[in-house]
């Protein structure tokens, strides 16, 4: 009888330690977040730790109030507690291991400020990105970079649709139609490749496009916003340009031009 009692009084002990160590060891679930990739693009550029010689100028307008829970792209999380912690994640990343997702919610705070404001969704996370005037997809793919695309490629917008462009007058029909709408790029559809320099590169993820972007010296095609058309043919298709800045940052030399009518 005493170790039937004994055997039952050690059954509830071992009991009560499981459920003990199990409440205590609560995974917290992140989401995989487009607009996270953005905000982080400008936290590295605000912190100059692009890799790049010169810093670049950041419309960084908010800061993370910290604790965090971010995930990598193989579903591993990492627990950040101060800024030096984020900076020394993102200073590791690679191709391979990058920061894709957060845990939801989150707060962020406006330097000078407070009052922090709490992200609850991507949805919230987005609209602050746009609010903050942070390059976008839609920035990455508007004409003027350092790169062209080789087509077709494709990309999911905010409305869930899916976007495919076959050539570039795709391509400039759809910026400027994102100039007067308030739908907007989330994220491309990988992999896709790019002409860099004469060289095809293929894009496998979101950080290899982030890095691509963060490459470009496009410096020389700070072109204005006026509209004064010019067009070139290209294998018989004639693509038109708002203005002729564009066509040029796009690759195209004066003597490309032809008549747009």
């Amino acid at each position: 009888m005493k170790n039937i009692k004994f055997l039952l009084l050690l059954t509830s002990i071992l009991v009560s330690v499981f459920v003990s160590c199990s409440s205590g060891d609560e995974t917290i679930e992140t989401q995989k977040s487009s607009a996270l990739r953005i905000y982080l693009n400008e936290f590295k550029q605000a912190n100059n730790i692009t890799g790049r010689s010169v810093a670049t100028a950041s419309d960084l307008c908010y800061e993370f109030v910290y604790p965090l829970t971010l995930s990598y792209n193989n579903g591993t999380t990492v627990s950040v507690f101060n800024e030096t912690e984020l900076i020394a994640v993102l200073e590791s990343e690679t191709s391979e291991l990058y920061i894709n997702g957060i845990a939801f919610p989150f707060n962020l705070i406006a330097p000078g400020s407070t009052t922090p404001i709490t992200i609850s969704n991507e949805s919230e996370f987005w609209s602050l990105i746009n609010a903050c005037d942070m390059d976008t997809y839609d920035d990455y793919i508007a004409p003027g970079s350092c790169y062209s695309f080789v087509y077709p490629f494709s990309f999911l917008m905010s409305n869930n649709q899916t976007v495919i462009l076959n050539n570039e007058q795709d391509l400039l029909n759809l910026v400027a139609q994102l100039g007067n709408s308030n739908n907007y790029i989330v994220n491309l559809v990988y992999p896709f490749s790019v002409n860099s320099n004469n060289t095809i590169i293929q894009i496998d993820n979101e950080y290899e496009f982030a890095e691509l972007n963060m490459d470009c010296d496009d410096n020389n095609c700070n072109c204005p916003t006026d509209v004064n058309p010019v067009c070139v043919n290209v294998g018989g298709v004639i693509i038109t340009f708002p203005n002729a800045c564009l066509a040029v940052c796009a690759g195209y030399t004066t003597s490309d031009f032809v008549n747009c009518n």
